[in-house]
């Protein structure tokens, strides 16, 4: 199973669930997530994107938006964000 980063909002027209920008999606389909990816719900996985943003200083930025100091503490919560958010599904207003 490959996780791709949701970059746009959106409901999987095959299970109904909504999945959140900022959020994880994980699939085993390729050609499900190329299609997601052009059309531009998902972010191809490149081998050198980290997940985490360096801010300098010691802060990272996780994909949810939340600065963490410390790249040991980073890395631990971004599997805590990866956990819940990976296939958390939320109403849309």
């Amino acid at each position: 199973m490959q996780k791709y980063l949701v970059i746009q909002t959106f409901r999987d027209k095959f299970t109904q669930n909504i999945h959140s920008a900022e959020t994880f999606y994980e699939t085993g389909d390729e050609k499900r997530a190329s299609f997601l990816i052009e059309s531009g719900y998902l972010k191809a996985n490149d081998e050198h994107d980290e997940p985490l943003k360096n801010l300098g200083g010691g802060y990272y930025e996780l994909p949810n938006g939340e600065k963490v100091r410390g790249k040991e503490k980073a890395l631990r919560a971004l599997k805590k964000v990866e956990a819940s958010g990976a296939n958390e599904s939320r109403q849309i207003q």
